[in-house]
């Protein structure tokens, strides 16, 4: 199903919802009344909130007992949060330089910062990895906020999520008096404590994507080849043809290693010219040549053979040969007859589209498997590469890599997410942790001072900076999608 129809059907869900809420509310639904008393959710246009207490106890219970290892804690957290504040302004900075020069030139570099658009930038496949890495984000930020909150005594109102169209976050209420009476360094410690978490969630997740190979070597092993994790769109059909699991390790007698060095030699054979085969001359000697074979004018011949040219310097024959039978007599890899020994000739396969003169044209395609007969493709090396996709897990046991794979994207975006929401977070933005950590900053640096304007148009500047530099980022980042 496609994002855009997933979209529609959830506007439609939202939207019967909340209908269907304000009509049992304007018929005082007694039934409706009790059910909303049991189960905390307000139902907003488009949103849906429910809130809880009962994290709270536990929270309270826990941070008492490790009060001291929380104030270490979050007092370092709090000093990597404020260390971090310049180089985020300098990231946004220069990430509204490169969308602004690419929509100038009409150029596609990529930004290290970028808004993730399902359906756009984010393929429709990856959505649920998209929702999940948003709410366990989320959900680590605000317990930080919480922990830090209550080892400074401040209680704890609420714990509670929102999901908005299909968007899940969460979020923790504080009773707001309490926060802004402590001293500015108690409050520093509870606005930068979700940063702090983030960027926690991020390291973890980041080790975690570049241990993978190590934590899983009892079931998988790296290096040795790529393991066939899907065939979207290949045909597969034939004893000797793809199958899933499959060891892949060269193609055309380039070695592969991992996903890299596939589509490395995939890239070689699609630059190379038609590579042949070196074959014994007493095997073409048995083997009737014609310039005009039935395979290379497009019988029904060609359904099971192939058109090959041998090629000398005086002399060319055509021969209509099974590909697989040439290639498992082959003796090494030519261009033409020179590669070959003296008793030898190098056999090229001549596809229909070079007899036509189109540039565009077909290759056979050896792939290597181990412990199996090599597959023989006919076509254009794209295809493979969008037809085939393959993982650098080769499995030591019955458990396929598809897990594997799931694992490490789900990694790859709370690394990437929970990293992004940190910068923007620590940036002095209107709506974010920046504007109440610049807050309590100024509070700390004009302690003292007696000029309280001073004080607010320092706040102001910083918070209409840091503003502008998110809006612009997202502005000039969004026209580059459009455009």
């Amino acid at each position: 199903m496609e994002v855009t129809n997933v979209f529609g059907f959830v506007i439609l869900v939202h939207i019967f919802i909340y209908c269907f809420d304000r009509y049992m509310k304007r018929n005082n639904s007694q039934r409706y009344k009790n059910f909303l008393s049991m189960t905390p959710i307000q139902i907003h246009f488009m949103s849906l909130r429910w809130t809880t207490l009962l994290f709270n106890k536990i929270i309270n219970n826990w941070t008492t007992r490790e009060k001291n290892k929380l104030c270490w804690w979050y007092s370092l957290g709090t000093m990597v949060t404020v260390l971090l504040c310049i180089p985020s302004l300098i990231l946004l900075a220069s990430t509204a330089v490169v969308s602004f020069e690419n929509l100038r030139q009409h150029e596609n570099h990529e930004a290290i910062l970028q808004p993730v658009v399902p359906g756009v930038n984010l393929p429709s496949t990856d959505l649920p990895y998209y929702l999940i890495t948003l709410l366990v984000c989320t959900v680590v930020h605000e317990i930080g906020h919480a922990l830090a909150a209550v080892s400074e005594q401040i209680p704890l109102i609420s714990f509670g999520l929102i999901v908005w169209l299909i968007v899940p976050a969460a979020f923790v209420e504080l009773p707001t008096k309490d926060v802004t009476s402590l001293s500015p360094w108690k409050q520093l410690k509870i606005y930068c404590a979700g940063v702090w978490h983030n960027i926690v969630l991020s390291i973890v997740a980041f080790l975690i994507v570049v241990s993978l190979p190590i934590l899983l070597m009892p079931l998988f092993q790296t290096g040795v080849g790529v393991s066939v994790l899907n065939l979207d769109g290949y045909a597969v059909g034939g004893y000797h043809d793809f199958q899933i699991g499959d060891q892949l390790i060269g193609v055309n007698g380039c070695r592969v290693t991992e996903d890299n060095s596939w589509k490395q030699c995939l890239a070689a054979v699609l630059h190379a010219s038609s590579s042949g085969f070196c074959v014994n001359n007493a095997y073409l000697v048995g083997v009737a040549a014609n310039d005009q074979l039935g395979c290379c004018n497009n019988s029904e011949l060609s359904q099971s053979h192939l058109c090959f040219i041998s090629s000398s310097d005086v002399i060319s024959h055509h021969y209509c040969l099974r590909a697989r039978e040439v290639s498992e007599l082959s003796t090494a890899w030519c261009s033409n007859h020179k590669d070959c020994s003296n008793n030898q000739s190098c056999l090229r396969p001549l596809f229909q589209s070079e007899l036509e003169n189109e540039t565009d044209s077909a290759r056979l395609i050896l792939i290597q498997r181990k412990n199996a007969a090599s597959i023989i493709f006919v076509g254009h090396p794209d295809e493979l590469y969008r037809s085939v996709s393959v993982s650098n897990y080769v499995p030591r046991t019955f458990i396929g890599p598809k897990y594997v794979i799931v694992i490490y994207h789900l990694m790859w975006y709370l690394f990437s997410f929970s990293a992004g929401l940190a910068v923007l977070n620590v940036v002095p933005c209107i709506f974010m942790d920046g504007q109440h950590i610049v807050g309590a900053l100024t509070e700390m640096v004009f302690k003292g001072c007696e000029s309280v304007s001073m004080k607010r148009q320092a706040q102001r500047a910083l918070i209409f900076s840091g503003t502008s530099l998110v809006i612009v980022n997202i502005a000039f980042s969004l026209l580059s999608m459009v455009l």
